[in-house]
C-alpha cells in the first residue's frame, strides 16, 4: 500500500460506544438466551443421532492440480455469504430503527446470536440439511454459506447500529428541512454514513469468516470425513494423508486468494468508501488502486455503473414511509411500557420452559450438564491464560513499534494481513509437530487457540501507541518519568481503550476457535485436550447432535456472561475514566 491511510484503520469500538438505549441491562438478553437454548435443545432432541450417510474416506494425498478449482468454489461461497450478510443486516437494522417492538424482540436475539459459537453451526445444521436436501453439492453450499453468514451478520448489525446512532444532529436537521421520508433518510443519510465503518469491520473480520468457511468445508460427523469441494476439504484430506507438501500448497493458494480479494474487492471498496467519510473534504486523496483505475477507464463498466447509480437514485428517492421528524426517537414511551415488555418476556420464557421440560428432562441428564459446565470452565481458563500470555508478549512489542513512526506503518500493515489469514490452515502443521514429538505435553496444543486471536491484540496495541499524543509523551520525558511509573501512569491508561477493544475481539475469536484447536487429526491419530471444544468435536465425530447442541449452548452462556459482567463494565469504566478526550 503506497498510502498509509489506505490500510485497515482500527478504532476502539467498545460496548459503551452504543447509547444507553441500545445497551440496557434489562435482562432481555437472558430471556433471549433461555428461549433460544430451549428451542435449539428441543429441535435436536428429535434427531439424537446422525443417520449413516455416504461419507468419503480419503487416504491418498490430495491432487494439487485440483487446488485452483477448490479455491474458486471457496471464493464463490465467500462472496455469496458476504452478500447475504449485508442484505440481512440492512433489513435487521431497518426493523430495529423503524419499529420499537421489532427492536424489543430483536435485541435479545442479537445478543444471543453474536455470542453463539460460529463453528458449531455446521455441526448442528449438516445432519438436517442432508436429511432435507440429499443433493451433496446443494447441502454443502448451504451449510458453508450459512456459516459465513453467521460469522459476518452480527458484526455488521453492530456497526450499523453504532453508526446510525452516531449520525450528527446537523445532518438530521438537513433531513428535516428537506422533508425526507424514513425510506429516503435510510438510504440517503444513514446507510452512506455507515459505509466506511462497515467496510472496515468487514475487512477486519474476514479472518474469522475464512476460518469458519474452511472448517465448515471439512466437518467430521459420525466417523465420516465430509469432504466438500473447497480449500477446507483439501486441507483436511492433506492432514488425513499426512502430506506436508499439500499443506504448504494450500497455504500458498490461500495467500493468492487473499491477495485477489484485497486487490479486486477490498482495496477499491476502501478508497470508494472514503467519499462517505465526514470531514474528508479538502484532504489529500487516497492513491487509487490499479483495478479501480482500470474500471474507471473501461467504457462498458462506466455505462453499467451509470445505469446502477440511476437505478439506485430512483429507488432511494421513493416517497415511502412517513416524513422524518427529529424529535421522534425510537425509545419514546418505552419506559412507560417497559413493564409490559418485561412481563411478556417472562411469560414467553416460562411457557418455553414448561413445554420443553419433558424433552429436556429425558434427553439431558444432570451428569451430562455438569460435565459440560466443567469442560467449559477448563476451556475458559485455558482461553484467558493464552490471551494473557499473548498480551504480555504484544503489549511491549506493540508499544515499541507503535511509538516509532519509521516502523509503525509497516508493522501495522503486516499485522493487518496476518489478521485476515485463517489460522486453522496451520493447525494440521501443529498436529504434525505434536504427533512427531510424543514427549511434548498435551497442553502445548492450547497455543493454537490464540494463533489467530493474538493479532487483534497486536493491532489494538499498535493503534493505541500510534494514536498516543506526542505532547503528552514529551511532557513525561521532560518530567523524567521512566520505568514502571511511565508504564502505569502515562502509557497504559492511554492505550487501554484500544487494547481493551482488541482483547475483547481476541477472546471472542479464541472461544470460537477452541472447537477446531482442541481436537486435531493427523493421519489416523487424534490429538485432543480436555475442554468444551474437544467435547463438541468428539460428540460430532460420534454423531451425537444432542451433545453438540448442549456444548454450543453452554459456550454461548459463558460468552454472554463474560460480555454482561466483565467486558461491558470494563468498557464503561474505560469510556468514563481513561479516554484522552
Amino acid at each position: 500500500m503506497n498510502d498509509s491511510r489506505q490500510g485497515f484503520s482500527f478504532s476502539p469500538e467498545l460496548c459503551s460506544s452504543l447509547p444507553s438505549s441500545c445497551r440496557k441491562r434489562d435482562g432481555g438478553w437472558l430471556a433471549g438466551l433461555v428461549v433460544f437454548s430451549t428451542i435449539l435443545l428441543c429441535v435436536v432432541s428429535f434427531q439424537p443421532v446422525v443417520p449413516v450417510l455416504s461419507g468419503v474416506d480419503v487416504t491418498q494425498p490430495p491432487d494439487v492440480m485440483r487446488l485452483p478449482e477448490y479455491a474458486v468454489q471457496s471464493m464463490g461461497r465467500m462472496v455469496v455469504g458476504l452478500v447475504c450478510s449485508l442484505l440481512s443486516a440492512l433489513l435487521c437494522v431497518a426493523l430495529i430503527f423503524r419499529s420499537r417492538w421489532a427492536a424489543t424482540c430483536l435485541r435479545p436475539l442479537l445478543a444471543v446470536g453474536q455470542s453463539f459459537p460460529v463453528l458449531a453451526i455446521p455441526l448442528l445444521v449438516l445432519p438436517f440439511v442432508h436429511t432435507l436436501m440429499p443433493a451433496h453439492a446443494i447441502g454443502a453450499d448451504a451449510v458453508v454459506v450459512m456459516t459465513i453468514w453467521c460469522s459476518q451478520f452480527w458484526g455488521m448489525v453492530q456497526v450499523l447500529c453504532q453508526r446510525f446512532y452516531g449520525v450528527p444532529s446537523d445532518l438530521e436537521d438537513v433531513v428535516c428541512c428537506f422533508g425526507l421520508t424514513s425510506w429516503q433518510k435510510f438510504w440517503q443519510l444513514e446507510v452512506p454514513f455507515a459505509i466506511p465503518a462497515l467496510v472496515r469491520r468487514t475487512m477486519l473480520s474476514m479472518g474469522g469468516s475464512w476460518f469458519a468457511a474452511l472448517y465448515a468445508e471439512s466437518v467430521v460427523l459420525d466417523g465420516h470425513n465430509w469432504f466438500f469441494a473447497g480449500l477446507g476439504s483439501y486441507v483436511r484430506q492433506a492432514a488425513v494423508a499426512q502430506s506436508i507438501g499439500a499443506l504448504l500448497a494450500a497455504l500458498a493458494c490461500m495467500l493468492v486468494v487473499l491477495v485477489l480479494f484485497d486487490q479486486f474487492l477490498f482495496r477499491p471498496l476502501s478508497v470508494w468508501a472514503v467519499r462517505f467519510q465526514p470531514g474528508k473534504v479538502g484532504d489529500i486523496p487516497l492513491v487509487e488502486p490499479w483495478f479501480l483505475k482500470l474500471l474507471r477507464r473501461t467504457h462498458v463498466f462506466r455505462l453499467c455503473v451509470l445505469f446502477c447509480v440511476r437505478a439506485w437514485h430512483r429507488l432511494s428517492r421513493l416517497p415511502l414511509g412517513a416524513r422524518y421528524v427529529q424529535e421522534q426517537k425510537l425509545d419514546e414511551g418505552y419506559a412507560q411500557y417497559g413493564w409490559i415488555a418485561s412481563g411478556v418476556s417472562l411469560a414467553v420464557v416460562a411457557l418455553a420452559v414448561v413445554l420443553a421440560w419433558p424433552h429436556l428432562h429425558l434427553g439431558y441428564e444432570l451428569s451430562a450438564v455438569s460435565t459440560v459446565v466443567l469442560y467449559g470452565g477448563m476451556t475458559g481458563l485455558r482461553v484467558f491464560f493464552m490471551v494473557g500470555l499473548a498480551s504480555l508478549i504484544w503489549i511491549p512489542v506493540g508499544v515499541w513499534l507503535g511509538l516509532r513512526s519509521s516502523h509503525a506503518g509497516g508493522a501495522r500493515r503486516l499485522v493487518q494481513y496476518c489478521t485476515i489469514f485463517p489460522a486453522n490452515l496451520f493447525f494440521p502443521l501443529g498436529a504434525a509437530g505434536l504427533a512427531a514429538c510424543p514427549f511434548v505435553p498435551a497442553y502445548w496444543q492450547s497455543g493454537l487457540i490464540v494463533l489467530g486471536a493474538q493479532w487483534s491484540i497486536a493491532l489494538g496495541v499498535l493503534a493505541g501507541a500510534g494514536a498516543y499524543p506526542s505532547d503528552l509523551l514529551e511532557a513525561a520525558r521532560n518530567l523524567n518519568v521512566r520505568g514502571g511509573l511511565w508504564w502505569r501512569k502515562v502509557l497504559l491508561p492511554g492505550i487501554l481503550p484500544y487494547y481493551l477493544a482488541g482483547l475483547v475481539a481476541a477472546t471472542s475469536s479464541a472461544w470460537n476457535a477452541v472447537i477446531a484447536a482442541e481436537w486435531l487429526v493427523w493421519g489416523q491419530k487424534t490429538l485432543s485436550v480436555p475442554g468444551l471444544g474437544s467435547f463438541m468435536a468428539d460428540a460430532s465425530a460420534h454423531g451425537n447432535v444432542r451433545a453438540v447442541a448442549l456444548g454450543a449452548v453452554t459456550m454461548c452462556l459463558f460468552m454472554m456472561f463474560l460480555n454482561a459482567f466483565l467486558w461491558r463494565p470494563l468498557s464503561d469504566y474505560v469510556s468514563r475514566r481513561l479516554k484522552l478526550n
